[in-house]
């Protein structure tokens, strides 16, 4: 009934605009991104609609059912606080990020019955981390301040965007490094659509900066070496499933093979985008030796990824990589503190090494 309902209004708005609307999933419920009609996607959504020659049609999701919905096609892209995960990432296409922040926790430490928004980001945070604690998880997020007033949870889980529109006055709070990152989630299907909305958000940083100010509190500017930064992350960040669909067939952790075919596919994309071969060789050999160790430590309880998906993900980021590269210009090796993305999976000393790569590459 709700994918009739939204091919039907899709219909209707194309008739009205006289071509196909865009269609935008949203969940209504995630203030500042999307709730009650207002937020920082709600106003990136209409501006690239425009930009794009086309009529907005919103269709709310909810977030158990976002992958469902996103492969059945109710909706052409998700825009409401989307997080990069790469159980997601297999499907579909994600933008360039929005944002980063990190999970937060609203109340005292040790709380042992834990409320969060189900089917998300943060439920999945909540149940790795909060092993001791009862998660409760509950289908209507904007009604988790009140449940902790109540006294129905000790603790809610939320993250830092949605921080300043849940937290009272005296309550004790804990958030995590800002590893996360907002994103657009555009379906299986409208593969065309996803560098499209990339080139919108690099051509209107300074506009989208000055939404970030007013909804997220911080004009927190992103620019193509945050880009660069980004993407090397969600290579790494795909090792921990990968590693564990090999353990569980045993499969080696090491592909000779495979790597010298990314070798001559790295150094034939670095001469199609102005880039020095050797520099790319280079940094390539190093993000798959920091692959293997990521893999070689990856815990016994890791959820594996599907292999092929996995590896086909990854030769798109590496394309996207050395277009990001190459659009950045060259640049120095960003501080440790710029790294935040990488943090889960590698170590001081590699993110300083991948940093150094990255730079050289750039040149």
């Amino acid at each position: 009934m709700r994918a009739l309902a939204g091919v039907l209004l899709w219909g209707l708005l194309a008739c009205a605009s006289g071509g196909e609307p865009l269609r935008i999933g949203h969940s209504g419920d995630y203030a500042p991104f999307s709730a009650d009609g207002a937020g920082l996607d709600v106003d990136v959504a209409r501006r690239l609609a425009t930009w794009l020659g086309r009529e907005p049609a919103w269709v709310t999701f909810r977030w158990p059912e976002l992958l469902d919905d996103l492969r059945a096609g109710r909706f052409q892209v998700a825009m409401s606080g989307v997080t990069w995960r790469a159980d997601r990432a297999l499907h579909g296409y994600m933008s360039r990020a929005i944002a980063a922040g990190g999970p937060c926790v609203i109340g005292p430490p040790g709380a042992r019955r834990v409320g969060v928004n189900r089917g998300g980001a943060l439920e999945r945070w909540a149940r790795s981390t909060l092993t001791s604690a009862q998660i409760v998880a509950l289908d209507d997020n904007r009604s988790l301040p009140a449940r902790l007033a109540a006294g129905e949870v000790e603790a809610i889980v939320t993250d830092s965007f949605e921080l300043p529109h849940f937290r009272r006055p005296g309550q004790p709070v804990r958030c995590e490094p800002p590893t996360w990152r907002k994103v657009y989630w555009v379906a299986p299907g409208y593969a065309a659509l996803g560098p499209r909305i990339d080139a919108f958000v690099r051509a209107h940083e300074g506009w989208i900066a000055g939404r970030r100010a007013r909804w997220l509190g911080s004009r927190a500017p992103r620019d193509d070496v945050d880009h660069v930064i980004d993407l090397s992350a969600r290579r790494v960040a795909l090792m921990p499933g990968i590693a564990a669909w090999k353990r569980a067939r045993g499969v080696p952790v090491h592909d000779a093979a495979r790597e010298a075919r990314v070798f001559d596919a790295a150094a034939a994309g670095a001469l199609r985008h102005g880039l020095d071969p050797g520099a790319v060789r280079a940094l390539f050999a190093l993000q798959m030796e920091l692959a293997r160790r990521v893999q070689r430590d990856t815990p016994a309880d890791a959820v594996p990824l599907e292999l092929e998906p996995a590896r086909a993900l990854l030769i798109r980021l590496g394309e996207r990589l050395l277009e990001a590269l190459a659009q950045a210009g060259p640049f120095e090796a960003p501080a440790d503190a710029r790294l935040a993305p990488l943090t889960p999976f590698l170590r001081v000393e590699e993110r300083a090494r991948l940093a150094r790569a990255l730079a050289a590459a750039s040149r």
